[in-house]
């Protein structure tokens, strides 16, 4: 039975990182008829990495952490365990001025918060599981209400840092629960501490395009324009290129759009239209004279400084010299294109930076999740009974958290559910 479950076709839909892995753990199993139907004309998503004189740099995903098991044994497999560059880390007040990250008139009340953190973090052991099925009342509420009901009041600034930096929102605004999924104690420990965080120095993008480059049948630039499920119980998938035929199907694309190509009820459109995302940018500058660090500006992280420079990553510091950095911004909606890139060169400006070049900017709907009242009213159970409805399967970011080790582990957990 095995055996013939093992010749069914498998279509996957979209070839970021749940894409490739959701493929390659298939495979695994052996699995050998697997397509993957990417609409861009390369594979990564939100994996993007870019080329400048000779160096790779990382216009979507930037780093790993030193605990992200999973994504080593992947980058052991494909032979890119070469270590990338240093990430030397330094903070700054909104006038350019650096400064500490914790004032020092509260170090003594974050060093007994933190000495409490390990005993809290034990509560939430299941935020180690796939998913975020069956959560607990208390995650539900935004996340700087559960560090106040915690008495965590220096340390829920600490936890902003690492987590508004890189696109995922406001803890005034963002459930608990996705906070602390992306944020353990191991992994707010790897930011705190100087350690040698995953940053790839062929990019980011290169584990995904060798992971990739085992699929037999990947086809870019194919656009899924509708799906739904034929009387025979297969899944019939229109794409741009052509109709094709497949046993089942797993999207890992983004949610946004999936009832404009498949047949949901009222029910199901109702669940996935209260998905909600962050509007991020990621800007490329040439610039000489900033402090050759990675910097957080953590003034500019609350949801009133929207369209400022939270933080800008100088890659290559340690191995030479390079002109070249990437700025984190959460986009302003009432300003205007030219507004937040004027907001950008001044704060450079008072950096330091002279000879400020604009190279590239890159646009993400970022950080797909849903907000406290849905989480409470039983969203991901409701979205887990979708699992294998018409023969379609979900994964991607929105079912465990955007960072490759959370998808890459979902990946495998529902291939090992359903296949």
């Amino acid at each position: 039975m095995d055996n013939m479950k093992r010749e069914d076709k498998i279509g996957i839909i979209g070839a970021g990182i749940s894409g490739v892995s959701a493929a390659y753990h298939l495979a695994k199993k052996g699995y050998t008829h697997i397509t993957i139907l990417e609409k861009s004309d390369r594979v990564g998503g939100k994996c993007f990495s870019i080329e400048y004189k000779g160096k790779t740099y990382e216009m979507g995903a930037l780093f790993g952490l030193p605990s992200y098991a999973h994504t080593k044994n992947l980058m052991m497999e494909f032979d890119l365990m070469d270590k990338g560059p240093l990430l030397e880390r330094g903070f700054f007040n909104t006038n350019g001025r650096q400064t500490s990250q914790i004032p020092l008139d509260q170090v003594q009340a974050f060093a007994q918060e933190f000495k409490r953190l390990p005993e809290i973090s034990k509560r939430y052991e299941r935020l180690n599981e796939p998913g975020l099925l069956h959560l607990p009342e208390d995650l539900c509420q935004p996340f700087s209400l559960w560090c106040d009901e915690n008495e965590l009041f220096v340390i829920k600034q600490v936890y902003m840092h690492y987590f508004s930096t890189f696109g995922f929102g406001s803890i005034y605004d963002v459930p608990a629960a996705y906070v602390l999924k992306f944020l353990s104690f191991d992994n707010l420990l790897s930011f705190i501490e100087v350690t040698h965080m995953i940053t790839w120095p062929k990019g980011v993008t290169e584990l995904i395009r060798r992971m990739a480059d085992q699929v037999e049948d990947l086809r870019l630039t194919c656009e899924v324009l509708h799906m739904d499920c034929e009387p025979n119980g297969k899944v019939r998938v229109e794409t741009s290129q052509s109709a094709l035929y497949f046993d089942k199907v797993i999207y890992t694309a983004s949610l946004q759009h999936i009832s404009e190509i498949a047949l949901l009820s009222a029910a199901d459109k109702r669940l996935l239209e209260q998905i909600t995302y962050e509007r991020f940018r990621v800007y490329a500058y040439r610039v000489e004279g900033i402090p050759e660090l990675s910097g957080y500006i953590p003034g500019n992280m609350r949801p009133e400084s929207k369209g400022q420079m939270m933080a800008w990553y100088y890659r290559w510091a340690d191995m030479g010299t390079t002109d070249l950095i990437t700025i984190y911004v959460v986009e302003n909606e009432e300003m205007t294109d030219q507004e937040m890139r004027e907001a950008v060169e001044t704060k450079l400006r008072d950096l330091g930076g002279t000879n400020i070049r604009f190279y590239m900017m890159k646009r993400w709907e970022h950080f797909p999740h849903v907000e406290s009242a849905a989480l409470r009213a039983g969203f991901y159970e409701q979205l887990d009974r979708m699992q294998g409805r018409h023969q379609i399967y979900y994964a991607g970011e929105i079912m465990n958290f955007p960072t490759l080790e959370n998808c890459i582990v979902y990946t495998k957990y529902l291939v090992d559910r359903f296949f």
